[in-house]
């Protein structure tokens, strides 16, 4: 098996403009609740995530859904992309190929290593799988219907990285610099508002959580079964 820090996972997951939860705070036995929004609930975005076995968080890849690429300046951290349906597509995987995954630690080096995905169309095509034999990357695809339960990022790792984003982005609606349309209609945060939300929610998640997210899918668990207990831990556990 190749060492930790050459087993990775990633994951493509969407993401609105506007980030409401399910909860808030009313006055008791209040029948109208009413929830802020910027009006940009159905504009979407999605985040790349990938990590390491060892604990290590590479950089996400952004993508926006427009034609070109935005006029800002963009924090360091992240990867921006453009795509017309703000998605991943055979195009988004080689640019995350070549700045994200092979750039690594020990990526330029080329040393095997594991990727895990899921079965996404654009990480199954003949191209994806030739450009990842050249970077010396051997793919475990995760089968459809078991991410739930042995992909790294869904198991123990999105949920905690969308609650920061979700908290920063109420933050942002109570106090943030916000623009407005000449209507007076509120617009979505920034785009590199947008960036420092994923840079922050990501950086959050600490090494630990990451290493155990490995060892609970099974993945990275010593061959001793002196591990095996990660199995069966509750996310929250230690």
């Amino acid at each position: 098996m190749a060492m930790h820090c050459q087993i990775g996972n990633m994951d493509e997951t969407p993401m609105n403009f506007d980030m409401v939860g399910n909860k808030t705070v009313n006055p008791k036995g209040a029948k109208t609740v009413l929830i802020k929004t910027t009006g940009h609930e159905k504009s979407s975005f999605t985040v790349v995530l990938a990590c390491t076995a060892d604990g290590a968080k590479l950089r996400p890849i952004i993508i926006f859904k427009r034609k070109t690429m935005p006029k800002i300046k963009i924090p360091i951290g992240v990867f921006v992309h453009v795509n017309e349906k703000g998605w991943m597509d055979e195009e988004g995987v080689k640019l995350w190929l070549d700045n994200v995954w092979s750039r690594r630690p020990g990526g330029l080096r080329q040393e095997r290593s594991l990727l895990v995905w899921d079965m996404f169309r654009a990480h199954l095509t003949t191209s994806t799988k030739i450009r990842l034999a050249r970077i010396n990357t051997d793919v475990a695809v995760i089968p459809e219907g078991l991410t739930s339960l042995v992909q790294p990022l869904d198991v123990c790792l999105n949920k905690p990285f969308k609650d920061c984003i979700r908290e920063q982005w109420n933050e942002w609606m109570v106090s943030g610099e916000k623009l407005f349309t000449k209507g007076g209609n509120m617009h979505a945060p920034q785009l590199d508002v947008l960036c420092n939300f994923v840079i922050k929610a990501w950086n959050d998640i600490t090494e630990e959580t990451v290493i155990r997210s490995f060892k609970k899918c099974g993945i990275s668990n010593s061959l001793d079964g002196m591990e095996d207990d990660f199995l069966w831990q509750d996310e929250g556990e230690a």
